[in-house]
């Protein structure tokens, strides 16, 4: 495995500290969802919520152990770094603009910038001997693909609906850009992803042990955050489909059982 860049940790730092500032406004402060509609900026202030006291801590304490050169320290490091990219992208083009807009664009600029450079510097060849015999390859994969599955069925299921009855879709009454910003997003990325990585884990190409590691952390910082938005706008009042509460559930759940088996297979 490569050393990352010196530039690498200050720009690590640089955007903990600006994720942590950007979900503290986005919590504290009535104006950053103003603009939404009462839906989206309770599932805004619930993923705050999240990315302020789990992510962000748990990005600090992945840097400290990236740094003694930890295998499993550089896969969180780069999982996070997805959820950075993923989430601030969503709220750049996804909510309405307010002041917090280039502190979202920066974060996942940089975010993603780091992701690549962080892939690169991994050795492909240095990853299958680190896992043992006792690592589940085929249920990780099988858990990863599903994930892709599942959230293809759960969007294209009312997108399809939509289009066969020429009504527009029931996520847009609500979207103030009148754009489906988050389907498109999980269609388009965590969808592919998702289950190109469990395809080239089931056929045990090393890449795909890096992958589906970082979907894992996905799992595990995204589920959370979902099952914050279904709690948050149930405490308003709002009705949340059961399919999303089981999914939000299962994830979170799956993947805190997949990344305790990922690492404990590592040697």
């Amino acid at each position: 495995m490569r050393t990352l860049p010196s530039y690498a940790f200050p720009l690590s730092i640089a955007v903990g500290v600006t994720v942590a500032i950007s979900a503290a406004l986005g919590l504290f402060m009535d104006t950053t969802y103003a603009s939404e509609a009462t839906s989206f900026a309770t599932q805004g202030r619930a993923q705050d919520l999240v990315t302020l006291f789990w992510v962000v801590p748990l990005f600090g304490v992945t840097l400290y152990y990236e740094r003694k050169g930890m295998f499993i320290a550089r896969v969180v490091w780069l999982g996070v770094l997805l959820y950075f990219t993923y989430t601030y992208l969503m709220a750049s083009v996804g909510l309405a603009y307010n002041s917090l807009f280039l502190l979202y664009v920066a974060i996942y600029g940089v975010s993603l910038a780091l992701l690549v450079v962080g892939l690169w510097c991994i050795r492909l060849q240095d990853i299958v001997w680190r896992f043992s015999y006792r690592f589940p390859r085929r249920g990780v994969a099988a858990f990863s693909v599903a994930i892709g599955i599942v959230v293809a069925l759960l969007w294209l299921a009312d997108i399809v609906r939509s289009l066969a009855t020429n009504t527009p879709p029931p996520q847009l009454s609500e979207a103030v850009t009148g754009s489906l910003v988050v389907q498109a997003l999980d269609l388009g990325i965590i969808v592919p992803l998702s289950i190109t990585s469990g395809l080239l884990l089931w056929r045990s190409l090393p890449i795909g042990y890096v992958l589906t590691g970082i979907v894992i952390v996905k799992a595990l910082t995204l589920g959370p955050a979902m099952v914050a938005m279904a709690a948050f706008q149930a405490a308003g009042g709002m009705q949340v489909p059961a399919p999303l509460w089981a999914f939000a559930l299962l994830v979170t759940g799956a993947g805190a059982y997949f990344g305790y088996r990922y690492v404990k297979s590592l040697i």
